[in-house]
């Protein structure tokens, strides 16, 4: 059990039960720890957990959000208040715009952002890695091959938002192969081969946890404001599919991977392999609440938090729906 200093209980334990005493939140584990419920902002459970309904009252009257995840931070379910949410109007101005070309202004402003973002990293570790001439021009090739790429697509225009998604993605895949291509030379310790959701290698398990977390957050903001989260603009509608949070998840990940880079720096493989593994991905499970949610990024003119960032992206991307503002896409500098 971890409660984060900015009130993220993380329960990953097996065999806790949660209870409700008073105004507290009881913990019965190996031991016993009661935590108060003003204190928590989300509960989150990742371990074999009993939880109460008492205590799944009091957090629902209390606003407080109760996620549940794999081991490895993959969204599952979740508990939230029935006051919360935007309203109807939000969902139906999100299911008009599929058919638009609000749709379509989505869909490619989420991947221009993503672009973006990964030009802004790569370039960020070129810069940084000056002192070996030859590894930073590598990266700097790469930021210009992706920069060539984001300003041809930044000038195409559409008129159909299926036809517009198979270019949208194709430029997208065509940007992150250079993209992955610059990371493994940042990351040459690890011996990283590539992108692979589906290997179990440090860098990509470690991106895995960390989008599955980043993925948590969105979805918790656009069921706030009351949105659909299974209608998307380029991701595939499917059954139990999140399509609206990966999309606007897209210009985040780059970010992520900023922070999966710096936690990855500061180890080596070994913290990966046999007892370790476990203890490695809960302390990246803990940093990503307490070092990326709490990081300053600049938006709308303004510094705030991630968290508050992401409140006010999603935010943003109602009113936009509303025609009251034009998408406006959070950046990370180089």
């Amino acid at each position: 059990m971890k409660l984060t200093e900015y009130g993220h209980l993380i329960v990953d334990e097996f065999g806790v039960v949660l209870r409700k005493k008073k105004k507290r939140i009881l913990i019965i584990g190996e031991s016993k720890d009661e935590v108060p419920i003003k204190s928590v902002k989300d509960l989150i459970i990742s371990g074999k957990v009993s939880i109460t309904s008492e205590l799944i009252k009091a957090l629902a009257t209390s606003g407080i959000d109760v996620l549940f995840t794999t081991p490895m931070g993959k969204p599952v379910a979740r508990i939230v208040s029935a006051k919360v949410g935007g309203t109807a109007e939000n969902r139906l101005e999100q299911y008009k715009s599929v058919l638009d070309e609000r749709g379509i202004e989505i869909a490619k402003s989420v991947i221009m952002g993503k672009l973006r973002n990964q030009m802004s990293n790569i370039r960020y570790y070129s810069k940084s890695r000056r002192m070996n001439e030859v590894l930073s021009s590598k990266l700097y090739e790469i930021y210009k091959k992706i920069k060539e790429k984001f300003e041809e697509f930044s000038s195409l225009q559409f008129e159909d938002l299926n036809l517009a998604r198979k270019t949208i993605l194709a430029y997208e895949g065509e940007c992150a192969n250079e993209y992955w291509d610059g990371i493994k030379l940042v990351l040459d310790q690890y011996n990283f081969d590539g992108r692979n959701q589906k290997s179990s290698d440090p860098v990509n398990l470690s991106l895995n946890i960390t989008y599955n977390i980043l993925s948590a957050q969105i979805w918790k903001y656009i069921l706030k404001f009351g949105l659909d989260p299974f209608l998307g603009y380029l991701h595939v509608d499917r059954p139990g599919k999140l399509s609206l949070v990966f999309d606007l998840m897209e210009p985040f990940r780059p970010m992520a991977d900023r922070f999966v880079i710096g936690f990855l720096r500061k180890l080596n493989p070994t913290y990966f392999s046999g007892s370790a593994k476990s203890k490695t991905i809960a302390m990246l499970r803990e940093q990503f609440f307490e070092d990326f949610m709490q990081s300053k990024l600049e938006y709308k003119g303004r510094k705030m938090k991630m968290e508050t960032v992401m409140f006010y992206y999603v935010q943003e991307f109602v009113s936009f729906l509303k025609g009251r503002s034009s998408f406006v896409i959070p950046y990370i500098p180089w």
